[in-house]
């Protein structure tokens, strides 16, 4: 072949590379985060939700009984999960039994980060209702343990549901008034 008939052939072919290309589907955009609250105050009322389903499947586990542990596991994740898993385990392990209940004193938003989908809180606990007691029913709470927590809370927004990811006493416990 000639060079001027390899020009029309290489121009042919190149042309035709240029429309296969142009024909090629686009790729599909990457959703972007959005919020999944239109406000704080929303955010806010969605994690004092949760933590109170939170707060009430704890107080409805039997030691005794390792399938009501179900309830809590499904609402935390990462670090609380596991630390919840190993305490039951262990309560139910020494065969402890629990009388009373947990009562959220108080829940107060501190940050929402929608693009981090995270949301911050304090509540106070109210445990002096709580103890938790041997096979033979005698006590094994300290009698030094405050009848009240303040604690630090931080929620993750997984899809369409919250869940508890840290819970944790704050250094200020005697400023909780539950």
């Amino acid at each position: 072949m000639t060079s001027s008939r390899i020009l029309p052939v290489l121009a042919t072919g190149v042309l035709a590379l240029g429309l296969l290309a142009g024909c090629a589907p686009t790729p599909e955009p990457k959703p972007t985060k959005t919020a999944a609250f239109a406000s704080d105050e929303e955010a806010f009322a969605a994690a004092e939700e949760t933590y109170q389903d939170y707060i009430g499947a704890l107080n409805n586990v039997k030691f005794e009984d390792p399938t009501t542990f179900t309830h809590a596991f499904e609402l935390s994740r990462g670090e609380l999960n596991a630390s919840d898993r190993e305490y039951l385990s262990s309560m139910h392990a020494e065969s402890y039994s629990r009388t009373g209940s947990t009562v959220v004193g108080s829940f107060e938003g501190d940050s929402y980060a929608a693009s981090e989908g995270t949301i911050h809180a304090t509540t106070c606990i109210d445990v002096s209702d709580v103890d938790i007691v041997d096979e033979d029913g005698a006590s094994v709470v300290s009698p030094d343990r405050p009848n009240a927590y303040r604690m630090a809370v931080v929620f993750e927004i997984d899809e369409d549901r919250i869940l508890v990811t840290e819970s944790s006493p704050t250094e200020d416990l005697d400023s909780c008034d539950a």
